[in-house]
């Protein structure tokens, strides 16, 4: 048995020793592998440097040369090119076909008019071309500028291609754009025209066309009425005609205005009217007093003109009392002229009703002491009515400029 333990004992020791001497053996081969490999390793690493360096001495000796900076053209935007003025001309032209006021027809000529505008003095002879043919496109027919119809001096929309040529004319302005208004004026057959070119022309240089403007005026005026066309500024040309010599002061036309008072076809000419009380102020009175009576006014429409020119001086000349009480109390006239005529005494006359101020107190004065003297011996009810209407508002109207200023 002892043998036997020793036998396991030795047997068990050779095996421990003889695994100590392999794993030793391993170990020893293993280093031996691993040295190799970091030799290898060290060797090519020495390579890889030594080369590098030598790649970097050889760039550093010699330099590829430098080509000078190329210079680069600035980008040109490109872009259509403008329309020349003729060709925007006749862009104007072309809209003859579009529908009559047309928000798109009219934009579109407010952009091209702006165009022919910047374009300057180089724009006048292709504008001098077409107003030589004596066409016109309507753009707004239904416009109305100012009162009476009449173009307004500036607009946003012109009624038509003419009047829009003429504004961008006075917009680019000087000597040569003067002449070519001087021409059209002299030139032109419609009232309308005439009159806003001399008032142009009025702005552009003062007096310097007064006598062409004049002319222009009396002999449009001087000529038939013809039917006039369907805009509203064709409608009124006398009116501005008119207003072309009120415009200067000019009072030649005073005795072929009378002669006019009257037209061929039995109606009053408003216009002439109108004209005798701005250029005659009170004396004209005496001349509405004459027409007033004469037997070929038998429409008491066609009388009331004349006496609402007399009320415009009730209370500031005895004539206008006269006459004026005797168009009140004329009951030919309707009941409505009679009940206008009456209340109107708190406006027709003064020069600015919004603003009253101590200038107009002997007025308002004189007027509500015609009406204390002439309300009591009314008998017609509506004139009563109107009367007190007017004595009220007179008596406001004395508070308000018996106020002091602010």
């Amino acid at each position: 048995m002892k043998k036997l333990l020793a036998v396991i004992l030795a047997a068990g020791l050779g095996a421990a020793v003889a695994g100590l001497w392999v794993a030793r053996s391993l170990a020893e081969r293993h280093a031996a592998q691993l040295a190799e490999q970091q030799a290898a390793w060290q060797a090519d690493k020495a390579a890889l440097e030594a080369a590098l360096d030598e790649a970097n001495s050889r760039a550093t000796l010699v330099k590829p040369p430098v080509a000078p900076p190329t210079a680069v053209a600035p980008a040109v935007a490109s872009g259509p090119a403008k329309a020349s003025p003729a060709e925007i001309v006749a862009k104007l032209r072309g809209l003859k076909s579009a529908p009559a006021g047309q928000t798109r027809a009219a934009r579109q000529a407010i952009a091209w008019f702006e165009e022919l505008i910047a374009a300057g003095p180089a724009a006048l002879p292709a504008i001098r071309e077409f107003l030589a043919r004596n066409e016109d496109v309507d753009f707004a027919p239904s416009v109305r500028g100012g009162r009476n119809a009449n173009v307004p001096n500036e607009f946003i929309v012109p009624p038509s291609l003419r009047f829009g040529l003429f504004d961008v004319v006075k917009q680019i302005g000087g000597s040569e754009a003067e002449t070519l208004l001087a021409e059209v004026l002299g030139a032109t057959g419609r009232g309308a025209e005439a009159g806003w070119l001399a008032r142009a022309l009025q702005e552009m240089a003062p007096n310097k066309y007064r006598d062409m403007a004049l002319a222009a005026a009396r002999n449009l005026l001087a000529r038939p009425m013809a039917a006039t066309g369907p805009n509203p500024p064709d409608r009124s040309e006398r009116d501005q005609l008119f207003g072309v010599l009120t415009m200067y002061g000019d009072t030649s036309y005073v005795t072929s205005a009378q002669a006019q008072l009257l037209r061929t076809d039995g109606e009053v000419d408003r216009s002439a009217l109108k004209y005798l009380q701005q250029s005659l102020g009170q004396q004209a009175v005496a001349i509405a007093a004459h027409w007033y009576d004469d037997p070929r006014l038998t429409d008491s429409a066609k009388k009331e003109p004349f006496a609402r020119l007399a009320l415009n001086y009730v209370g500031a000349d005895a004539q206008a009392d006269g006459f004026y009480q005797k168009a009140i109390n004329d009951m030919t006239l309707t009941e409505s002229h009679r009940k206008n005529l009456i209340e109107d005494l708190n406006q027709d006359g003064f020069p600015d009703t919004r603003n009253l101020s101590a200038r107009d107190l002997p007025l308002i004065q004189s007027r509500i002491s015609f009406i204390e003297q002439q309300a009591p011996l009314a008998t017609d009810p509506a004139n009563v009515a109107a009367f007190k209407e007017a004595y009220k508002d007179l008596l406001k109207m004395r508070e308000r400029a018996s106020r002091p200023a602010p």
